[in-house]
């Protein structure tokens, strides 16, 4: 049951009228029915993982609240972390250490197991949300849930279950105490953010992915190096597309019932430092590795040296977070040292860039991100560094009088066509920070209705999965 599915349409109403018609402790025991429901849609043996989860850090949370041993309490936390990281790394991870240990040991893992292997959808995110709920709780920076029932819902919660925003226990519990009144304006609104999200997804996401497939699985060591680019730049609005689209339809779900999530976007693409990039790119993940990782590690406060290696730390295990691969470890590690090096270069540097420097910096932080995302989307390495090469070392080919064309084997220049809404989003966001021009309700009125109709006319008959799913 994915949010671009007809089955969901008809799934919500009736979430919403068991949220807002029955009475209020009902209501939140039909919604962890409903959630575990939607859950059990892909894989109903994963729903006892979650509930498991679930009631580890339920019970170690409420163990928390009630002792103010100092001992006991660490004691408790490390519980937490070592427990939902163990679950975290056996159902993720067991076929990436197979594979690792084979190729080291040169033996070769049973490859029936290694294709048989289910990651359980979402286990990423619900595994974040109720280990920070332990560590909040061991902080005191944040009260007990009231009762498994309100943790569940807290964990289990449909919109955000299978790829986010990570929400944190502390925003969300205390939603929990009452049913909050549900305005015209916010009806509206979280309307909007479903049809802006379903159009990303169905008219943009989608549309991309054949183009994409075609320059990063079918003709990737044929690429020219405009071609190289010109894939990576498609795969960067379909990756953004895609996730910001199904964060935008959680966000407007919630909103429909009454209920908040925290942003997860906002115009990425915008950024002039890679550090800006992370303050608006997957905003829930990045906040969650500051608070949880890089603090606790140090942050900045021991040293430079010190600082470097947080960051390296922390970006290398976001990309593992992302998917057992070691492809996704680099494309941390690239992330981490980038960020190191801007970190080192950024103190030597007292003023602020000049607007025309600022437009540079922003070229060269689209440019390197859209690098990186190569070895995110490639099937294995030996094609990212195929890609990466293109696009890194062949334009010195092209200025010796190489090929200058995109490439008779890459995608067709027509999809460039469904990066213009991306670009269309992204200066309105720029228009809103920078003059704080606000949105018009007739504006989105007028996007809303012309988005529906794209999406009935551009409606693909093949299906393709939310990319986030598999993380």
């Amino acid at each position: 049951m994915t949010f671009d599915s007809v089955v969901f349409w008809l799934f919500l109403p009736l979430a919403w009228i068991a949220w807002r018609g029955l009475p209020f402790g009902m209501a939140r025991t039909a919604l962890v029915i409903l959630s575990l429901v939607f859950y059990a849609w892909w894989n109903p043996a994963y729903v006892l993982l979650i509930l498991a989860s679930a009631a580890i850090d339920y019970r170690i949370g409420a163990a928390l609240a009630a002792t103010d041993d100092a001992r006991r309490r660490k004691r408790l936390v490390t519980l937490s972390v070592v427990l939902n990281l163990g679950l975290l790394g056996v159902f993720k991870y067991t076929p990436m250490i197979a594979r690792t240990a084979g190729a080291l040991g040169g033996f070769a893992p049973d490859p029936d197991f290694l294709e048989s292997w289910i990651v359980p959808v979402g286990i990423s995110f619900f595994t974040f949300q109720t280990l920070s709920y332990s560590i909040d709780l061991y902080r005191r920076r944040v009260d007990p849930a009231q009762s498994f029932r309100d943790f569940l819902l807290y964990v289990a919660f449909f919109p955000q279950l299978v790829a986010g925003p990570i929400v944190r226990a502390r925003t969300f519990l205390p939603q929990l105490e009452h049913r909050a009144p549900l305005s015209a304006l916010r009806i509206r609104y979280g309307a909007y953010r479903c049809i802006e999200g379903l159009f990303l997804k169905i008219v943009v996401a989608d549309g991309l992915a054949p183009a994409v497939s075609q320059g990063f699985d079918q003709t990737a060591a044929a690429l020219s190096p405009v071609g190289a680019w010109y894939s990576a730049v498609l795969f960067g609005g379909q990756i953004f597309a895609d996730f910001a689209g199904y964060t935008g339809i959680a966000i407007g779900v919630a909103c429909l019932l009454g209920l908040r999530f925290p942003e997860n976007f906002r115009a990425p693409y915008l950024s002039t430092s890679l550090s800006e990039f992370w303050s608006r790119w997957h905003i829930s993940l990045s906040t969650w590795l500051r608070d949880y990782l890089y603090v606790p590690l140090g942050g900045n406060r021991k040293g430079r040296i010190r600082t470097y290696v947080n960051l390296m730390l922390v970006m290398l295990l976001g990309g593992l977070w992302h998917g057992a691969s070691w492809s996704f470890v680099i494309w941390g590690g690239l992330h981490g040292g980038a960020l190191a090096l801007v970190r080192a270069v950024s103190s030597w540097r007292k003023r602020p860039l000049p607007g025309w420097a600022r437009v540079f910096a922003g070229v060269a932080v689209f440019g390197f991100v859209q690098v990186t995302w190569v070895f995110f989307r490639a099937q294995d390495l030996e094609t990212a560094r195929a890609i990466a090469h293109a696009m890194l070392v062949d334009p010195f080919k092209v200025l010796a009088g190489g090929d200058m064309s995109v490439g008779t084997r890459s995608p067709s220049w027509r999809f460039a066509v469904l990066l213009v809404p991306i670009a269309v989003m992204h200066l309105a966001q720029w228009l809103h920070e920078r003059f704080s021009i606000p949105r018009s309700e007739l504006l989105r009125a007028i996007a809303a209705g012309l988005m529906l109709f794209a999406i009935t006319v551009f409606r693909r008959s093949e299906v393709y999965q939310f990319i986030y799913f598999q993380f």
